[in-house]
């Protein structure tokens, strides 16, 4: 591969960084909505916020994972 492949790359990895960080920061509203409504009806648990949650966590695994691609590709 040559430089300018990974140069190309790297910046489409970057790309995928800034959209997969806008999605969890999406979610991490959501999660902060959800959040508040269930402290409002004092429920135990709540599946849809474990979720939530989980699905954030797995966003920033991926954030950091396209993060060093990227690194990797320059």
């Amino acid at each position: 591969m040559s430089d300018r492949d990974n140069a190309s790359a790297a910046a489409e990895l970057a790309a995928l960084v800034d959209a997969v960080e806008a999605c969890r920061a999406r979610l991490t509203a959501l999660a902060e909505r959800r959040n508040a409504a269930v402290r409002m009806k004092e429920d135990e648990a709540d599946s849809l916020l474990i979720a939530i949650y989980e699905a954030e966590r797995g966003l920033s695994t991926a954030i950091r994972l396209l993060q060093r691609a990227t690194r990797t590709a320059r």
